[in-house]
């Protein structure tokens, strides 16, 4: 039987010191293909992405954002012009502070897939948000190695979902948690949740309703869960705020991400170092593209662009 093929997509605005590990994890885990949309972006990020893309490590869409246009519904529209997306078996959408991390068998998308009884639709995976542990100050270096402190498994936080699905073409739109408007022979969509048991849902229902969020008795996370670096550490979450919101019409003001969000995430104190099982593999799947050196060099000017705009950070008040 033929291994099945399984593509990636992110959209991302000035995230550039963090793109190489998401692309290297999640290369190492298993995704054949990686896709990234960057939009408005002023950090050195579409020239990495340009040199990784030439390297044939992902591919990129380059996009400007018209004000109420929602970017990652952008982002995801453009990846699909230009890319074969729905040609793959299994589509599944993170964000770039959003990493992969499989329990089942080998820890690879495979082992994760084959656990998957025959007849599943989608697969259904909750977070686990990690928080900024010890580090009171960013540093260049890998964030899965870094923050290693969660919250407690059945917090609100991590209700949240990301979703592989099997034959992407039959849906219409791609939400940054689910696919959406399916459009394929079924009447009703089986889903495996992270702990291998199943559910059925309405083919017709709004699937970014039913496959964004579950209530906290409904967390699994024995088969896999994706690791959510939503905050980092104090000074780099500032500048997620003034990034604004992937999910939210542009120009509007970022409201989520406020410091009731932040002292939310970082208050967990659960050691979790499951991730580090991928840390060698990963560690050399970087150097290997770090080899490139136009990957080199637009990988540290990110880094370096990202020192430059925490330091012109006014005090915080």
């Amino acid at each position: 039987m033929p291994h099945p093929t399984v593509h990636l997509l992110t959209c991302i605005r000035n995230e550039g010191p963090f793109l190489l590990e998401f692309v290297a994890h999640h290369l190492v885990v298993g995704f054949d293909r990686i896709f990234i949309a960057a939009n408005d972006c002023d950090d050195g990020s579409v020239r990495l992405l340009r040199a990784m893309q030439a390297a044939g490590h992902v591919g990129f869409v380059q996009h400007r954002v018209a004000p109420g246009k929602v970017p990652q519904s952008e982002g995801y529209a453009r990846l699909r012009e230009r890319f074969e997306v729905d040609a793959a078996d299994w589509l599944m959408m993170l964000d770039a502070d959003e990493f992969l991390n499989v329990h089942a068998g080998d820890h690879t998308l495979e082992a994760l897939l084959a656990a998957a009884p025959e007849g599943v639709d989608v697969i259904a995976l909750n977070a686990m948000t990690f928080g900024p542990g010890g580090e009171a100050r960013w540093r260049p270096g890998p964030v899965t190695a870094m923050f290693l402190d969660r919250l407690p498994e059945h917090h609100k936080a991590n209700g949240a979902l990301k979703t592989l699905t099997r034959s992407p073409a039959h849906y219409g739109t791609i939400h940054n948690h689910s696919l959406t408007r399916y459009r394929g022979p079924k009447a009703r969509l089986t889903v495996m949740r992270g702990d291998g048991s199943l559910r059925e849902i309405d083919a017709a229902a709004p699937l970014w309703k039913e496959l964004r969020h579950v209530p906290r008795a409904e967390i699994r996370h024995a088969l896999a869960q994706y690791n959510h670096y939503a905050v980092k550490t104090p000074d780099a979450y500032r500048l997620r705020q003034i990034r604004g919101r992937g999910a939210a019409p542009a120009g509007e003001p970022n409201l989520r991400h406020d410091a009731a969000y932040f002292a939310d995430r970082a208050g967990g104190g659960i050691r979790d170092t499951s991730i580090l099982r991928y840390h060698e593999t990963v560690a050399a799947k970087m150097a290997e593209l770090l080899a490139d050196p136009d990957i080199r060099h637009w990988h540290a000017h990110a880094e370096a662009h990202f020192a430059r705009r925490l330091a012109a950070l006014p005090a915080p008040g």
